[in-house]
């Protein structure tokens, strides 16, 4: 606990912007959740510690108990060391997804390189609490040992007598349920809920088969009158045989673009040039955290709404809709490219699903004179290449292009260096170069037939971590650009101020392109004349972005209650707006109705109309 303890101090020291305000009291319930980590953990040893023994005292019988206390100690101390830097990316203590992500292509041996050059001081803090932990273990061993005089009988009472007291300790008491991480919400306010929970805790919590419950807000009949997931269009002024290329940005947030956050400080002079002529919605966000959450969002407009992303639970096996698919019947031609090692996030296996005609990862590129050395091919060089490929296919085609240079460790050609060094960090340097390597892509294609006839949707897979008061909060936390540009069209001309998300980007594309069956989507298109929103499970709750008349909101769900409100005007989140029991339930009725849909259409694998 001690260790656990210090932990948490490392954590907050280092992630202090996101916690202004700390009591003493959340030192006191994160013990408690280390407390209960330390018998979940450890109950496997304190079994074979207490299992009647008389030769518990053997030099071999010591040996083994101290190795596997070392080996779980170091464990759990890794996983919660990890999460001092991974937590500014996602917001949320890591889950056992983040070992399905690492096991997913070469991600983690190409990069083990640079975290270790990157986050040298997270391996020096792993040695001194390892040797801390050894050091403590050996005091504690000095007691002697006395199994050879204590009779059989005792020892049999101390072994079901101490294992129900580390289960009883391991579930938080004598509740029905086991306590589980959002329980932290009840000890804290919502903003310390990760500071309160130990990462080791929030794994073992999610290890196995995380499954989705069936909810019960509404009857059958009143669930399809608050959302109905079955979109259809009939637009009469249609896209009909125009090509489609869905750019997807890296950690691009709004706070690097000046052109949607106001700000003089411009980072992306292509983008914000592009911007101008283009139509541009100004509340955009994302429906994730992680690259893994975007695509499905993007693609297939299937939102992350649980513990887990969905490309690693049990339901990313289910029949879906895309893009791709539903294309393919207006004679379409699909691809999808992304410069990072083949099986980078899956994305290989996703593409196979969401019905994409053809992959083109590092593998396809074949040539390693442009590889960064850790994450994939620089951008300018790749989305160069992507535009060769997508020249030589029949039109019309919808093609996905991944960049992935604005990404850690921000590593852009040698030749850059002293021209995108404007910082104030190297994300903002690296953002400056993907927009570099935009510019000389939309010079390239504009001299090709099909780019006239082409819509390009321009849009982030999530926002990346952020010093900023206003972009580490929840509301900008997930605040990203989505820019519908057309050489020669002039109805995606302007800007509005609708709260849209990822998953609207796959409905929007089949009602601009004239497709009149119905299909299936989360989101809706952003040009219904309806209420917009957004939807995502981050850090153990619901952000629920919507609007309620001429006003827009963000409210924050756990644990089954509301924990704020907020209008979108506050970005820094200064007043809650949950006494207001009308607007509460009017938003949350919204969310629940969402909620309840998804559940079920993921549990019975209802996700098509086919």
């Amino acid at each position: 606990m001690l260790v656990f303890s210090l932990c948490r101090i490392l954590f907050l020291l280092f992630n202090l912007k996101s916690f202004p305000v700390v009591y003493f009291t959340d030192f006191l319930a994160g013990m408690w959740f280390d407390l209960m980590t330390t018998a979940i953990v450890f109950l496997p040893l304190t079994a074979l510690e207490v299992f009647p023994n008389k030769w518990r005292g053997k030099k071999i019988f010591q040996l083994l108990l101290a190795l596997a206390f070392q080996v779980s100690l170091f464990l759990c101390v890794l996983i919660n060391l990890v999460d001092i830097e991974y937590f500014k990316f996602t917001a949320a203590r890591s889950t056992t997804s983040l070992f399905t992500m690492l096991g997913f292509g070469n991600d983690l041996v190409q990069q083990i390189p640079s975290f270790i050059r990157d986050f040298w001081y997270l391996i020096l803090f792993l040695i001194l609490l390892q040797i801390g932990g050894i050091w403590l273990y050996r005091r504690v061993n000095r007691i002697l040992d006395d199994s050879a005089e204590t009779p059989w009988w005792k020892q049999i009472i101390y072994l079901p007598v101490m294992l129900a007291l580390m289960v009883v300790i391991g579930r938080g008491g004598f509740g029905l349920r086991p306590v589980a991480a959002p329980r932290a919400a009840g000890y804290t306010i919502e903003q310390n809920i990760p500071l309160v929970l130990n990462s080791a805790f929030t794994v073992i919590k999610t290890w196995g088969s995380v499954t989705l419950e069936e909810k019960s807000y509404f009857s059958e009949q009143d669930l399809v009158s608050h959302f109905n997931p079955i979109r259809q269009y009939n637009r009469t002024e249609n896209l009909q045989n125009t090509n489609v290329v869905l750019l997807v940005l890296e950690s691009f947030s709004v706070e690097y673009i000046a052109s949607i956050n106001g700000t003089d400080d411009v980072c992306t002079p292509f983008l914000d040039s592009l911007i101008d002529s283009s139509l541009v919605f100004t509340n955009c966000y994302a429906n994730g955290k992680k690259s893994i959450d975007a695509m499905p969002s993007l693609v297939s407009s299937i939102p992350k709404l649980m513990e887990i992303e969905y490309l690693t639970s049990q339901y990313a096996s289910n029949r879906i809709e895309s893009v791709p698919k539903l294309l393919k019947e207006q004679n379409y031609t699909s691809s999808f490219f992304h410069g990072a090692t083949n099986g980078s996030m899956s994305f290989d296996v996703f593409c196979d699903v969401a019905g994409y005609d053809q992959y083109f990862g590092r593998s396809e590129y074949n040539n390693e004179a442009h590889f960064d050395g850790t994450w994939g091919i620089y951008d300018e060089e790749f989305l160069a290449w992507s535009a060769d490929q997508i020249s030589a296919m029949p039109q019309p085609f919808f093609s996905t292009i991944f960049t992935i240079s604005s990404h850690p460790p921000y590593v852009f050609p040698e030749r850059y260096k002293n021209i995108f060094n404007q910082g104030p960090d190297e994300m903002h340097n690296s953002v400056r170069y993907t927009d570099y390597a935009l510019s000389t892509f939309f010079k390239k294609i504009k001299s090709q037939s099909w780019y006239n006839n082409t819509l390009f949707v321009i849009v982030a897979d999530h926002t990346p971590a952020s010093g900023s008061d206003i972009y580490f909060k929840d509301m900008g936390n997930m605040h990203i650009p989505l820019v519908f540009f057309h050489p020669t069209n002039k109805f995606f001309r302007g800007r509005s101020d609708k709260v849209v998300s990822q998953s609207d980007v796959m409905p929007s594309i089949m009602d601009l392109l004239g497709y009149q069956k119905p299909f299936f989507a989360f989101g809706h298109s952003v040009f219904e004349n309806t209420p917009g929103y957004s939807a995502s499970f981050i850090g153990n709750k619901y952000l629920y972005f919507y609007e309620v008349g001429n006003e827009k909101y963000m409210l924050t769900y756990q644990d089954e209650q509301v924990s704020g409100i907020y209008n979108l005007k506050d970005q820094l989140q200064s007043t809650n707006l949950m006494s207001d029991t009308v607007l509460s339930e009017t938003i949350l009725t919204s969310l629940k109705a969402i909620i309840q849909t998804y559940n079920h259409a993921l549990i019975t694998n209802q996700m098509t109309t086919k």
